[in-house]
């Protein structure tokens, strides 16, 4: 045998022979593997392999080898790659066997695994690279592109090997580009700028920078960073700015913007108009006068603190505050404060607003309503005044009026005359009462007498009242509905006052012979209504609001066919109203007129209520 490695195989895998070298590659002794089958030191996984190689090697011709490399287990529990080279010497009466020469390649083997798995960590870091990666030969060809610069320019890894590359540059930089390219990487360390165009030419050109690092064997790795966002996002923030410098330039109020330490950050045009003074001669300079620092900071210094995540917040709105002109003049302001904090560094932006104006308008307006009130007490006094002047000598002619109607009975038209001598009295009466009504509503002094209201009989007594006004103008009024309302909480004579109203003028624009309707009842909501239908002249739907304004009225000509003084209604809403009640209209020109009273179902009252005012 030789001085080599060397072993000698039966046909079945024994150990013929096996020289000392060939044993210490599996660390036994020669003696202990002799006679032995070898496969027993393979792995299982070459196992089979390597019995098939044999059996393939005994059946070749005499004198033909083969190699291949197994996994061979060594004495110390470990295992060994082997390069074992088979020679078919059957046929050799001296050798009688298979010659195998055995040569650890472990590390080798070794090596080249952690070759490869350099590589692919190489690979891998490269394709997971954010930035675009290209290697060139010792010659500038590119023999590797990463998928990040397949996505910068729009070209497959494939097609940028060798030169491919360079036709995704933009036209313009190519040239530039190619020259760069071909000279000596350590030349010129400074990253150079091109742009990668859209080869479809649908999309926008990616402006990239190229940095070139020199490889030991001549070759070069690029590095190729997309900065198109970057920039796109750098132009977008100088808009922004100028934006913000022309809104903040625009807007009528003084923004002032300092920083913690006080010094003034920002100072806009209308500021520079407010206090006189150009923001160049303010900026970066500490904030020393024009309005006390205190103002635009936290109330009594307290440093507000930001919630998790929140970069922003209001410290003060509407706060007031004395500043001061650059000439010295003083006057007031109001301003709002937010607080701005970004990486440590707190910001605070003002907004004030100059309130000369507005306090000098504050206090003319504050003294017209202190001469309003006093002209409306004045008018209250007048109205107290006319009252007794005007019921005085009123009293006295429906007095008079009413002896004198006793003294003519049995001479018919004296009667009469003296008749309508009081009845003229009682209507002027009534329009004063109304007036002065109204006036104590609009001057809030109408408060409510409240007792159980029996509503049928107010009814009942309603239309008893308005029989006689009602025969004058040969209008009939008729009660409907429920009869047995509940008992209700409430002023009597307001309410009679109300409902007389709505009477009294569904009567007067009733047409002879017309019949006027009351209507009352419980409504599915549990509110009491009230209803007073005519089938008269009504009005329009745009008249209502005229309707229900006091001293207004739909026909205004001097001659107009209606008397009144426009209070009926608008009196009648007030007092249900005073109520917590409602009164709606519904008409139609022609068609007549539907008033709607609507109590709340609070006004009903309880059997404990009615038990309690009776004791």
């Amino acid at each position: 045998m030789s001085d080599g490695a060397v072993a000698v195989l039966s046909m079945d895998g024994r150990v013929l022979r096996i020289n000392q070298a060939a044993a210490e590659v599996l660390g036994h002794p020669a003696r202990a593997l002799t006679g032995l089958p070898l496969d027993r030191h393979i792995h299982p996984e070459d196992l089979e392999e390597a019995r098939q190689r044999l059996r393939i090697r005994a059946a070749a011709p005499a004198g033909s080898s083969g190699r291949a490399v197994f996994r061979f287990r060594h004495a110390d529990g470990g295992w060994r790659w082997l390069e074992v080279t088979a020679r078919n010497e059957l046929t050799d009466p001296q050798i009688g066997g298979l010659v195998l020469t055995v040569r650890d390649v472990s590390a080798a083997i070794a090596l080249s695994e952690r070759l490869r798995a350099s590589e692919a960590r190489y690979r891998t870091l490269a394709e997971a690279a954010p930035i675009g990666i290209l290697q060139a030969d010792a010659a500038g060809q590119v023999v590797f592109a990463n998928t990040r610069l397949a996505a910068i320019t729009g070209v497959g890894p494939e097609r940028m090997l060798g030169d491919g590359w360079l036709g995704a540059v933009h036209p313009d930089d190519r040239a530039r580009v190619a020259a760069e390219w071909r000279s000596e990487p350590g030349r010129n360390s400074q990253p150079t700028d091109f742009r990668f165009h859209d080869p479809q030419g649908a999309g926008p050109d990616r402006r990239v920078l190229c940095q070139r690092i020199p490889m030991e064997d001549g070759g070069t790795i690029a590095t190729i960073t997309d900065v198109s966002e970057y920039l796109h996002t750098a132009n977008a923030l100088r808009l922004s700015e100028a934006r913000n410098e022309a809104i903040l330039d625009t807007v009528a109020e003084a923004i002032l913007t300092v920083d913690e330490a006080g010094i003034l950050l920002g100072f806009n045009r209308a500021a520079e108009a407010m206090f006189g003074i150009p923001a160049g001669d303010l900026l970066w300079r500490p904030l020393d006068r024009l309005i006390p620092l205190a103002h635009l900071r936290e109330e009594g210094g307290v440093r507000l603190e930001f919630a998790p995540g929140q970069t922003t917040a209001l410290v003060a709105r509407d706060r007031t505050a004395e500043a001061e002109r650059a000439d010295g003049t003083r006057f007031p302001v109001e301003l709002s404060v937010s607080a701005n904090e970004v990486e440590g560094r707190r910001i605070y932006t003002a907004i004030l607003r100059d309130v000369t104006e507005r306090r000098r308008a504050e206090a003319e307006l504050l003294a017209a309503k202190e001469a309003a009130e006093a002209a409306d007490r004045a008018k209250s006094t007048f109205i107290a005044t006319m009252n007794h002047e005007l019921r005085t000598p009123l009293n006295a002619v429906i007095g008079f009026s009413q002896l004198l109607e006793v003294l003519t009975d049995g001479q018919g038209q004296l009667r009469d005359c003296v008749a309508a001598i009081g009845q003229a009295g009682g209507q002027l009466l009534a329009i004063i009462d109304d007036i002065l009504d109204m006036a104590r509503v609009e001057a809030g002094g109408l408060s409510l007498v409240e007792e159980p209201v029996d509503l049928s009989a107010l009814a009942a007594q309603l239309v008893a009242d308005m029989e006689f006004q009602a025969g004058r103008r040969g209008v009939t009024v008729e009660v409907a509905g429920d009869g047995d309302l509940p008992p209700m909480r409430g002023d009597t004579r307001r309410l009679r006052q109300a409902l007389g109203n709505l009477l009294s003028n569904a009567i007067k624009f009733s047409h002879p012979q017309g019949i006027v309707t009351l209507t009352m009842g419980k409504a599915a909501d549990g509110w009491v209504e009230l209803a007073v239908c005519d089938r008269g002249i009504g009005m329009r739907t745009d008249d209502i609001v005229t309707a229900l304004t006091p001293f207004a009225q739909i026909e205004q000509s001097i001659t107009r066919q209606y008397e009144g003084v426009g209070l009926g209604l608008p009196l009648a809403l007030r007092l249900v109203e005073a109520h917590g009640g409602t009164l709606a209209l519904d008409s139609a020109p022609g068609q007549g007129c539907t008033a709607t009273v609507r109590l709340p179902p609070s006004r009903i009252m309880t059997i404990e209520e009615l038990l309690a005012k009776m004791r």
